[in-house]
């Protein structure tokens, strides 16, 4: 049963245990199949959505220090992977970094440019202030640095903003909603 978690392998081996007055638990058995190399490599759950790696300026993180005070004052924006039955999926959101309302969406199967303008373009149309430049804040993801998308996104009247290390949108946004 080469492909038997560890968990059901020690109920089907319960019987031959106990004839051959061998105890042994649950964990004894995950110790004893890690030390041989036996455990089954676990797939990765998660798909990377970043490519941080690219020649594109990346601009200057101007929500390090700022007090968010209202509406409308920053934008967030990233893309997460969405798995469905006919395969995966992207989706881009644009949030509302006080609100935390989505502002704009998309959904496709690649991650290409027009997408996360998609959903930018919807964010600029759903602004109920008329406020001027806007920060928007992405990770470091060449979607969000290309030339094609800071040109679009100035046009709006955005200002451009990106996080300067390893440290992902998505803990941003996660470490502002456990503030509530």
């Amino acid at each position: 049963m080469p492909f038997a978690g560890t968990r059901k392998l020690i109920n089907y081996l319960k019987l031959f245990l106990t004839q051959n007055n061998i105890k042994m638990g649950r964990d004894a058995l995950f110790n004893l199949l890690r030390n041989r190399g036996l455990l089954i490599r676990k797939t990765k759950q998660f798909h990377i959505t970043t490519d941080s790696k690219h020649s594109f300026r990346k601009s200057p993180n101007l929500l390090e220090n700022l007090d968010i005070q209202h509406a409308e004052q920053a934008f967030v924006s990233d893309i997460t992977y969405i798995k469905t039955d006919q395969g995966h999926a992207y989706l881009a959101l644009v949030t509302d970094a006080y609100s935390k309302k989505i502002m704009g969406w998309s959904f496709d199967d690649n991650m290409k440019v027009s997408m996360v303008k998609q959903a930018l373009k919807m964010a600029h149309k759903n602004c109920r202030f008329n406020h001027k430049s806007i920060i928007h804040h992405s990770d470091r993801g060449k979607q969000y640095c290309c030339p094609d998308y800071t040109e679009f996104a100035n046009k709006l009247g955005f200002v451009m903003s990106t996080t300067q290390k390893s440290i992902h949108t998505k803990m941003l946004l996660q470490k502002e909603s456990m503030e509530y």
